[in-house]
């Protein structure tokens, strides 16, 4: 069987929570607090019983038989005891067959201290722990049983040793006793019910609303993507249909959406917050809008943003920029990979190109080199008269 909704196993055929001993999970958290009151009650009715005994031992009678019997109740208090322990450490404390031997057990010590002449009873807090461990292992109905049939041999073994009427009257508290005990760990087993059921209900509530938090995020992004698409792809396919005559025109309106679409995808797909992959786009992006050129890049890998790639960033920008100023070609190649290492940047023009044999102009120097050299980089030109011009960039780490 598997555990109810609030938590709590289901109950053997005494009517008590099963596992609790163990700690298993689904068990009421307070039956394993009544566990250790029960089996304090009886380390303390063994150490009363004990003292008993022993009292009862040194009085003036013969050395056997009566001596030997009450030695026994002693060592058969004694592993009632430890076998308590070991119930409540291996998790058979509410077994029925325990329950009854233990009840066994109680019996006859009861009996041992009659059969002794011990001239009263020596089996100190024994029974009334025993009390204990039927309330913990059975209903309020079993207990009350339980506390009459041992208040009836009570008060059979006062009869039989001629004790007062009164004290056979006193057997009376195991009853009330059994009533007492039965009510109040049922009554705080039904608390414990009440509170693990209030929790699960909390959490079955709160699942409730992370589920309909998910669902209007959901929906609020669609929402938002129909609006950005609304706003960009028609706008643009309108500005395209208006422009249908300019051949150059329809391909920049068509460029600039191509773009826009991918810097969409790539914000979706990326799970950074701010990327370099991002960063170059737009970079990219304000060249193609500047100049109406066509950057076509391949960016591998992608990496947080960090102060040490906004310099990156900025010498690419600035690549890319005088590559459309001055290269007189219409295209330009990105290439960016994110190795363990660094960043390795290229920017590439099939322009007219220079000869970078003579020198660099001092914008290269200034908003390129130098940077990435400040920071352990490096960026090397190459260029020739007609061959176009290729600035490699690579920056160490991240």
């Amino acid at each position: 069987m598997t555990p109810s909704r609030t938590g709590l196993a289901p109950r053997n055929t005494l009517g008590h929570v099963t596992g609790v001993e163990t700690g298993r999970a689904g068990v009421a958290p307070v039956d394993r607090t009544l566990a250790r009151v029960v089996l304090l009650l009886r380390l303390l009715g063994w150490v009363w019983m004990v003292a008993l005994t022993l009292t009862a031992l040194r009085s003036d009678r013969s050395p056997f038989p009566d001596d030997a019997v009450l030695v026994g109740a002693i060592a058969l208090a004694t592993f009632s005891t430890i076998l308590m322990m070991l119930a409540v450490r291996l998790g058979f404390l509410a077994a029925p067959w325990y329950v009854m031997a233990d009840g066994a057990m109680a019996v006859a010590l009861l009996a041992a201290g009659w059969y002794a002449g011990a001239g009263d009873f020596v089996a100190g807090g024994v029974p009334m722990s025993w009390i204990f461990l039927v309330a913990y292992a059975t209903r309020l109905e079993v207990t009350a049983l339980t506390g009459l049939a041992l208040t009836g041999v009570f008060a059979w073994l006062h009869v039989l040793m001629g004790l007062s009427p009164v004290r056979v009257v006193g057997s009376v508290q195991l009853l009330v006793v059994a009533l007492i005990v039965s009510w109040a760990f049922d009554a705080l087993r039904s608390e414990e019910r009440l509170r693990l059921a209030a929790q699960a209900e909390a959490r079955d509530a709160q699942a409730a609303l992370v589920e309909e938090q998910e669902v209007a995020a959901r929906l609020e992004e669609r929402s938002r993507i129909a609006t950005r698409l609304h706003d960009s792809v028609l706008q643009t396919l309108k500005l395209i249909m208006s422009n249908s005559g300019d051949a150059n025109e329809v391909r920049y309106l068509a460029r600039v959406q191509e773009r826009e679409l991918r810097r969409t995808i790539n914000q979706y797909r990326s799970p950074l917050t701010d990327g370099l992959r991002a960063r170059l786009l737009d970079a990219r992006a304000e060249v193609e809008d500047r100049y109406r050129v066509e950057v076509e890049q391949v960016i591998k890998g992608d990496v947080e943003m960090t102060p040490r790639l906004e310099s990156l960033v900025a010498a690419t920008r600035q690549a890319l920029t005088n590559a459309a100023r001055h290269a007189g070609s219409s295209t330009i190649d990105l290439f960016v990979e994110v190795r363990d290492g660094g960043v390795q940047v290229n920017v590439r023009d099939r322009g007219r190109g220079f000869d970078s044999t003579t020198g660099l102009g001092s914008g290269i120097r200034h908003s390129i080199i130098q940077p990435l050299q400040s920071l352990g980089g490096e960026a090397v030109v190459r260029s020739a008269p007609g061959a176009g011009t290729e600035v490699a960039m690579f920056l160490p780490g991240r």
